[in-house]
């Protein structure tokens, strides 16, 4: 599964941010503040795992069986089994780069792996770093900066060897006088280093500021996120649901138990989708939620219990995306259901539509008993089009038992699907009824070609009807 995030690891950025005062990072944020402005540069040893090619990307290869989690120049980032990222991914210290202005830090640049032009500019030259040194100097910077600077610094703090780093981590993401975004960020990082070194710290944080209603959304959100990561996440958070007011979180919870996918989290998503008392947004993410093949059975029974039509249209549209043999029959039973609203018949027919199930559609148009759902299958054959489409469509014009609506229609969905004016020529002569033939009037003057003006000559001189007449002649007025 591959997922992107912004402002991993950034470009130079205007705002400036103050490296830490001396006390704080000893002689190497001393060395730091004073240098002139331009790159500083150093590098350090990496952890087991750690990899990158030295210009355009750093991996970590230790993500908890997700293969790899990867983060790019510019900013984008992904987990997954990537075989150009491993066949490129070479193990090296990590070769850092700070760039200062006025004896600030206002950006932080991290490559794992070879030497390159990428690292290889001019600026000052600190050497080898101690690992201990650097992890607290760039813990202390992702304090004090904004979410790209914190981020770009955890991540750096993250690749160093031998430090435990994930307590302090969530020691930032407690303290509210830091920007939320720089706490989330930290939070983020406690839970996926925790994760690494043991370390239970992230989720212990996590649960108390999840609890904390005074706390900020966003990292409450966050929280959630951090929580559903703990092998027992998925029962806390469950039993956590119905103390929460806010939607957002509401709904990031069915989202991450979700994932989790026991048993006992899909029973528990489809009471929350069946609770009446539920807001409809969060209802309607749990139906979402059970979108996967395996959960066909449940999401055909859950259909009829449903009591408002926004969800029921929902699981038809999910429905659809699963698209097995069984899902595709369900739709078709939804559509042939004399019982249930034109409106969600409607949905279903679009969906088949979607499917390819045109033939089918064309089947069972004749029975339907509804003028609006007969339209849709039209419009859907139509836009389905081939050989057989336009066939299909010129007998419901032709048909003289079909409505005039219909036909009408029909007409006009040939002529989008790009009927030759030689066929629309022979529709009017052949169809007397006098709507359609109004209707190709108009296509006709659209069409605009020399068979067109020559079919609507002949009309305001010859046609029986004065009212056909009349209007082939505006409408030749109109083209001059």
């Amino acid at each position: 599964m591959i997922r992107t995030s912004l402002g991993v690891i950034g470009v130079v950025v205007a705002t400036t941010f103050f490296a830490p005062p001396p006390q704080q990072g000893g002689d190497l944020a001393r060395r730091i503040g004073g240098a002139p402005d331009g790159l500083v540069k150093m590098t350090f040893a990496s952890r087991d795992g750690v990899c990158g090619d030295g210009r355009t990307f750093i991996a970590d290869a230790t993500s908890q069986g997700r293969g790899y989690d990867v983060w790019f120049q510019g900013g984008m980032s992904m987990s997954g089994t990537n075989t150009d990222i491993a066949s490129r991914c070479t193990r090296g210290p990590v070769r850092l780069l700070l760039v200062v202005r006025d004896h600030r830090v206002i950006d932080v640049q991290p490559f794992v792996g070879p030497a390159s032009s990428a690292t290889d500019r001019a600026g000052t030259e600190l050497g080898a770093v101690p690992v201990a040194e650097i992890s607290r100097y760039l813990l202390d910077l992702a304090g004090r900066g904004d979410d790209r600077t914190a981020s770009n610094a955890i991540l750096t703090a993250s690749l160093a060897d031998s430090v435990r780093i994930a307590g302090r981590l969530a020691t930032m993401a407690q303290n509210k006088a830091l920007a939320s975004a720089v706490r989330e960020g930290a939070l983020k990082w406690a839970g996926r280093v925790g994760a690494r070194e043991g370390d239970a710290t992230a989720v212990r944080v996590a649960r108390t500021i999840l609890a904390d209603t005074d706390d900020q959304t966003d990292v409450r959100e966050r929280a959630v996120r951090v929580i559903g990561e703990d092998p027992d996440g998925s029962a806390y958070l469950r039993s956590a649901y119905r103390r929460l007011d806010e939607a957002v979180l509401r709904e990031r919870i069915v989202r991450v138990v979700a994932e989790n996918g026991t048993k006992d989290d899909i029973d528990w998503i489809r009471g929350i989708a069946l609770d009446t008392s539920e807001r409809t947004s969060i209802r309607e993410r749990a139906v979402r939620e059970l979108a996967d093949e395996s959960n066909s059975r449940t999401l055909r029974e859950l259909y009829d219990k449903l009591d408002e039509p926004s969800l029921k249209e929902r699981v038809i549209r999910v429905m659809a995306d699963i698209g097995d043999s069984e899902s595709k029959r369900w739709l078709r039973d939804i559509v042939a259901k004399g019982t249930e609203s034109v409106a969600l018949r409607e949905r279903a027919i679009r969906s088949l539509a979607e499917q390819g199930d045109i033939a089918y559609l064309r089947s069972v148009y004749g029975s339907l008993n509804d003028e609006t759902l007969q339209e849709r299958v039209v419009r859907s054959v139509a836009e389905a089009g081939g050989a057989d489409a336009m066939a299909w469509l010129a007998g419901i014009v032709r048909d003289s038992k079909e409505s005039s609506s219909l036909r009408d229609r029909a007409v006009r969905s040939l002529a989008e699907a790009g009927a030759p004016t030689a066929q629309l020529v022979s529709l009017y002569d052949s169809v007397p009824d006098h709507t359609v033939r109004d209707r190709l009037v108009s296509l006709l003057a659209e069409r605009g070609d020399r068979a067109a003006r020559d079919k609507l000559r002949a009309i305001a001189t010859d046609d029986p009807d004065e009212g056909l007449r009349q209007r082939a002649v505006r409408k030749l007025a109109e083209a001059r």
